[in-house]
């Protein structure tokens, strides 16, 4: 299985990725941060195509590992001790000066971590930290 970030989906739609650019071995998962961070996206065309190649795109929507409030849904979260998720999101603040959406992706990376998957990015930061906690990803560079 493939976790995909939201910047995936971005590079699917800007056709800087190609569809056959993606691992062909396993399904694609999102939770429902990805989808999220696409539908606060305030142009209406881009969001319908954001929306729309998530849809083709990812096959199964799981919960994510943790709960954080004001990013998490009911019933679309798990509770955890939160250890995994604050590790990784400190990792993301000390290489990014504390970026807005570090959340997001702690929850997107935790998501690969725990259930064994490979993550899909093109964040370096994302990718790096991800690694260092005994993720496998496929970074896409710039």
């Amino acid at each position: 299985m493939y976790v995909v970030d939201t910047n995936i989906i971005n590079w699917l739609v800007d056709g800087r990725l190609q569809p056959n650019d993606l691992p062909s071995d396993g399904a694609f998962v999102a939770t429902h941060v990805q989808r999220d961070e696409l539908t606060k996206t305030k142009d209406d065309k881009r969001r319908a195509q954001l929306l729309a190649k998530f849809g083709s795109t990812v096959e199964l929507e799981v919960p994510t590992e943790s709960v954080v409030a004001g990013i998490s849904r009911v019933g679309l979260a798990k509770v955890s001790d939160g250890k995994l998720y604050n590790s990784l999101r400190n990792g993301l603040a000390a290489l990014n000066k504390d970026k807005l959406n570090n959340s997001h992706d702690a929850l997107i990376a935790e998501v690969a971590i725990e259930n064994v998957w490979i993550l899909l990015t093109a964040d370096g930061d994302l990718a790096k930290v991800a690694e260092q906690h005994g993720c496998k990803v496929r970074h896409y560079a710039p």
